[in-house]
């Protein structure tokens, strides 16, 4: 019998003693009540490696941080799984806006109910599971998962369809570029995990990134990464003369021996796949300062110095003369990163949804069991934590709000605004 109660206890002390957030949020949480299933499963004989995925899951959520999840790796052994297919909400339809394994049913497919209760019943009755408050930002991925059928709505007829689980197709994250006219350019970026594929990415398209009089930067669907992807792309995005701000941020690093002992073997993980000089020096810095604070709790850091630092190894650029960065609630961790250095330039704007707002509680480090299991959660958290909004979320908010709605399925709508936009500007200034 896998050791369920074992790890769950050691899930607990974790988010106890080495969770950024463990103190902020002491008693949020209900121990005792997941431990009493996980037994009572046991006993029963129907706990599985997904059912205990999905409780760890639901007991982190108590936490109210989208930054800290708990995941089956899946092993000889044991397989991970999805349902299949993203949904999107607007108004009282739930919506089929993504089939990736999914077959049966397409994109723009309307969910009427799930396990025969109607979405307008769920959304009221089941609202911690969907982590939002706004429609267009919810994530119903954890109460499908747990949920065995769906009723769809098709040409007027209803359809039910028992869920199936899908071993996870492999993501394409690799960065593209495409040409949306003869004086603009689209550049997507779907993740900063790997710093030499985005830095190697932009070094090769440099010559036409300095002549381009446009450029649209899309990181709607970029989970984070490392924030020194972004380096060599930052030129692009100011004008001549203009750095990021050199404000430094205070944040608070929780030094315990797990989590110090944790951050040196990422890293030294990280550093098989990367050739950057400068993210190996930052890796350096990190284990330096894992040995120096190491069992020391909370310690308190100001990057000013560094930021500084950072900020003046580039000079912008006169082109492209025009910058959007289109962002979305799916744009996390270091992609929220980039976009709020974003903001500060003059020639750049953003636009879309609000990103996830998941950097008051940052830096994660990994807790793997067996080589099937992993608690991500971060180890630093803000002093002073973003404000929440009723549509917007924690995330930060664009320039210009694009609400979502049931035609972004089939077309971009934002990219057809970010080509207006352009649009009108070259008017201007001719």
């Amino acid at each position: 019998m896998i050791r369920y109660v074992e790890i769950f206890k050691e899930i607990v002390d974790v988010v106890h003693h080495d969770y950024a957030g463990y103190d902020e949020k002491r008693g949020w949480d209900d121990p005792a009540h997941y431990l009493e299933e996980i037994e009572r499963l046991i006993s029963a004989q129907q706990i599985t490696p997904h059912v205990f995925t999905d409780l760890i899951s639901e007991y982190l959520m108590d936490f109210q941080d989208e930054h800290m999840y708990f995941n089956l790796k899946g092993s000889d052994d044991v397989k991970a799984s999805t349902r299949g297919f993203r949904t999107r909400r607007y108004e009282d339809d739930l919506y089929v806006v993504e089939t990736r394994e999914e077959d049966r049913f397409p994109a723009g497919s309307k969910i009427v109910s799930i396990d025969e209760q109607e979405i307008g019943k769920i959304i009221t009755s089941d609202r911690s599971f969907l982590r939002e408050t706004s429609a267009e930002r919810e994530d119903w991925t954890h109460h499908l998962h747990k949920s065995s059928s769906i009723k769809i709505e098709e040409n007027g007829e209803l359809l039910t369809f028992d869920l199936k689980e899908y071993e996870p197709a492999s993501k394409k994250l690799a960065p593209s570029m495409e040409v949306v006219d003869e004086e603009t350019l689209r550049i997507t970026l779907p993740s900063f995990v790997n710093v030499d594929v985005t830095m190697d990415f932009v070094k090769k398209h440099e010559e036409k990134l300095k002549v381009c009089t446009n450029l649209i930067i899309d990181v709607r669907r970029n989970h984070g990464g490392n924030g020194k992807s972004i380096s060599n792309l930052l030129p692009y995005v100011f004008p001549p003369d203009e750095h990021p701000s050199t404000d430094g941020e205070l944040k608070e690093f929780n030094y315990t021996d797990l989590n110090s002992e944790l951050l040196i073997q990422l890293c030294q993980q990280l550093r098989k796949d990367i050739t950057d000089e400068e993210t190996l020096k930052f890796f350096d810095s990190i284990e330096e300062k894992c040995e120096k604070y190491r069992g020391q709790g909370f310690v308190t850091m100001d990057f000013s110095d560094e930021m500084e630092a950072e900020a003046l190894k580039f000079e912008g650029t006169v082109f492209p003369k025009n910058v959007i960065v289109m962002t979305d609630v799916y744009c996390a961790s270091a992609a929220e990163y980039f976009v709020a250095i974003c903001m500060e330039s003059s020639k750049t704007t953003v636009i879309g949804r609000a990103t996830m707002g998941v950097n008051d509680y940052s830096d994660l480090i990994i807790k793997e069991w067996d080589d099937s299991y992993a608690l991500y959660y971060p180890m630093s958290r803000r002093i002073h934590k973003t404000l929440n909004d009723p549509l917007h979320g924690k995330g930060i908010r664009p320039d210009h709000y694009i609400p979502w709605t049931p035609k972004h399925i089939d077309e971009d709508l934002d990219l057809f605004y970010a080509i207006e936009m352009l649009g009108e500007s070259q008017i201007a200034e001719g």
